[in-house]
C-alpha cells in the first residue's frame, strides 16, 4: 500500500512539474519522505562534506554546491526524478535552477531545507558508507 501511495505521489508531483514547464517543485517534509521511498529518486545533499557527515537524509549522496556543480550533475540521470536539499533551502534553490537549465525533467526541493525537516529519526549520523561526488 505504501509503495502505491509513493507512486501516486510521484505521478501527482510529476504532473505538476510538467504543467509548469519542468519548474522545480517545493515539497514539504511529508512529501519528501514519500519521495524518498521511490527507488528511482536521486536524492542530493548539496551541503559541504563536513555538514553531510554530521547528518544527512537516508539514501542521499553528497554533491557539493560549488563552482563545479554543473559538471558534477553530469553524473546524474536527467530522466529520473531528482530531489535536492541543503540546510535552509538557499543553496538548493540555486541548484534546482542549474538542474532545470541542464534539462532535468523532475526536480524537487525540500522546502526550508534540513532546518525544517520533521523526521529526525531519518537522519544518518555516521561517516561510514557516505556517498559523495
Amino acid at each position: 500500500m505504501r509503495s502505491l501511495l509513493s507512486i501516486l505521489l510521484l505521478l501527482v508531483l510529476s504532473a505538476s512539474c510538467k504543467d509548469t514547464g519542468s519548474q522545480p517543485v517545493l515539497v514539504s517534509s511529508d512529501e519528501m519522505k514519500e519521495l524518498m521511498a521511490i527507488d528511482s529518486l536521486q536524492l542530493i545533499d548539496v551541503r559541504a562534506l563536513e555538514a553531510f557527515q554530521e547528518g544527512h537524509l537516508k539514501g542521499a549522496q553528497n554533491l557539493i554546491y560549488d563552482e563545479d556543480f554543473d559538471k558534477k550533475i553530469k553524473l546524474l540521470d536527467k530522466n529520473k526524478p531528482v530531489a535536492v536539499y541543503c540546510r535552509t533551502g538557499r543553496r538548493s534553490k540555486k541548484c534546482t535552477a542549474i538542474l532545470k537549465e541542464a534539462g532535468f525533467k523532475q526536480i524537487y526541493q525540500l522546502k526550508g531545507g534540513l532546518s525544517q525537516w520533521e523526521y529526525t529519526n531519518e537522519l544518518i549520523r555516521d561517516t561510514i558508507n557516505n556517498q559523495h561526488l
